[in-house]
């Protein structure tokens, strides 16, 4: 079959979570069917060494500049009025529409697959094609919802009205839709249709490439591996710094926690100053500073998220210790896969434990392994994605 793939995110160099997905999936349905790539890509990305890399598997590779609009009052109001959030009426690319409508029209596509709610609109190029939205994700807007006060509680819950006001009308008209965990599949149907079908295709980690190393890890050391530039990534960080960590020093002055990724215009200058604390900037390779810490923490207190640093983690074999929101979603044991603290108390005291019991550290990091090799290896996730994607043309 000929698919578009229209992405959000510039897939590569994948270095960050949604990068990380979309990249698997389109290498799992480049193997079997004939992918034409239009992504989006900042003024930094799509450099033609990357375009060429992705040219080895998709068939067609097309970028467009992402929209970055700055509405003035004028189009603010207008964008209340609107029947889109307002991000998707500001943030949008004619070029892109009309790309997909001459490639539509070419007689090229027998499926389109727009991945992340951001390019939900692009659908309406082709509503005569059958489509899917890959990865709704509605946590997030029901977080800022929950999260918020007064003006801006009523701002997000528009938002958010409209958001799944949307996604109605695309079940309606036959898209189907893919989410990330069981718990997102659930929000779609109380949001947005009791009867919506939505496919839950797993977040997964390529084991093969990310292996355990021989190599000792770094004594009393924990690693945050994520971006403060995210929302939910800043309150996890500083949640932890402020919260948990000095509790956790206070019995282990020696305990050092590595915050990796840009801070961009982000003010972490609270946050770098208290004891113990580094932010590492952009790395290279992320997996061997996962590899040469004592735990990966993820202390996630909001956001929905693609749990995939905690999966990489696993298939590198260093323990994790997170909140219940940071693993919402995995099938993953508490106590022998994985270790979940959801207090400043009972965080500091479980790293503490890790940190003193060698053998805990290795049965956790062996056991772990395991998991993601039976359950979450992108493999098994793409034979998933691909009978569904065969499944909505044929239906179609």
């Amino acid at each position: 079959m000929r698919l578009i793939f229209i992405s959000w995110w510039w897939p590569y160099p994948a270095n960050n979570g949604s990068k990380i997905r979309i990249y698997n999936l389109l290498r799992q349905l480049a193997d079997v069917h004939e992918v034409t790539l239009l992504s989006f890509a900042e003024t930094d990305e799509g450099a033609p060494d990357d375009i060429a890399h992705m040219r080895t598997f998709c068939h067609q590779v097309e970028t467009f500049p992402k929209p970055h609009v700055e509405p003035g009052k004028l189009e603010a109001i207008r964008g209340y009025l609107a029947p889109l959030p307002r991000s998707m009426v500001y943030n949008y690319s004619r070029e892109m529409a009309e790309r997909i409508q001459q490639i539509v029209k070419s007689n090229k596509a027998d499926l389109i697959i727009a991945s992340q709610i951001d390019t939900l609109r692009y659908l309406d190029a082709a509503p005569g094609i059958p489509a899917i939205l890959e990865e709704v994700e509605i946590t997030y807007y029901l977080n800022r919802v929950e999260n918020a006060n007064g003006a801006g509680r009523l701002r997000s819950q528009l938002t958010l009205d409209k958001l799944t006001g949307a996604l109605r009308k695309l079940h309606h008209r036959g898209v189907r839709f893919t989410v990330a965990s069981e718990s997102e599949c659930a929000n779609m149907q109380h949001f947005v249709s009791p009867d919506i079908r939505a496919e839950v295709i797993l977040n997964g980690v390529d084991t093969q490439a990310h292996q355990p190393s021989s190599i000792a890890p770094n004594p009393h050391t924990m690693i945050y591996p994520g971006a403060v530039t995210y929302n939910a990534n800043y309150d996890a960080v500083a949640y932890f710094i402020h919260d948990v960590l000095p509790l956790l020093r206070q019995q282990d002055p020696q305990a050092q926690f590595t915050i990796t990724g840009k801070t961009g215009d982000v003010d972490v200058s609270n946050l770098k100053t208290q004891p113990g604390v580094v932010f590492s900037g952009y790395l290279p390779s992320v997996s061997d500073a996962v590899q040469q810490s004592w735990a990966t923490v993820v202390p996630l207190r909001v956001g929905g998220g693609t749990r995939l640093k905690i999966l990489e983690s696993m298939a590198l074999g260093t323990p994790v210790v997170s909140t219940c929101k940071g693993a919402e979603g995995l099938n993953v044991q508490h106590g022998s896969e994985i270790l979940i603290a959801n207090t400043p108390d009972e965080m500091a005291k479980t790293l503490r434990n890790l940190f003193e019991n060698a053998d805990l550290r290795s049965q956790i990091a062996a056991a772990a392994r395991k998991r993601v090799e039976q359950d979450y290896d992108w493999k098994a996730i793409g034979r998933q994605l691909l009978k569904f994607v065969e499944n909505v043309v044929q239906k179609r």
